[in-house]
């Protein structure tokens, strides 16, 4: 595999990752629309960088699993 398929694997898998993470944060706002989250919408918000940052930290793990994979085996074969 070149160099440039395993960045496009690695930087995809984050860019996958994101994608993923704000479509999960878009239904959890969709299921917390009520009076109590208008009325603290700032502790709502912080809430939710919080969810969105632990969810795309746990897709992450892939990519970033895939990128030592690539790292570690080419240093092992020199």
């Amino acid at each position: 595999m070149s160099r440039r398929a395993k960045l496009g694997l690695v930087v995809g898998g984050y860019v996958a990752a994101c994608l993923i993470a704000s479509g999960v944060l878009y239904l959890w706002q969709l299921s917390t629309q009520s009076a109590s989250a208008q009325a603290s919408a700032g502790m709502y918000a912080g809430g939710d960088v919080l969810f969105f940052i632990g969810v795309f930290g746990v897709l992450a793990l892939f990519p970033t699993g895939l990128a030592g994979y690539f790292l570690f085996r080419k240093f092992l074969s020199r």
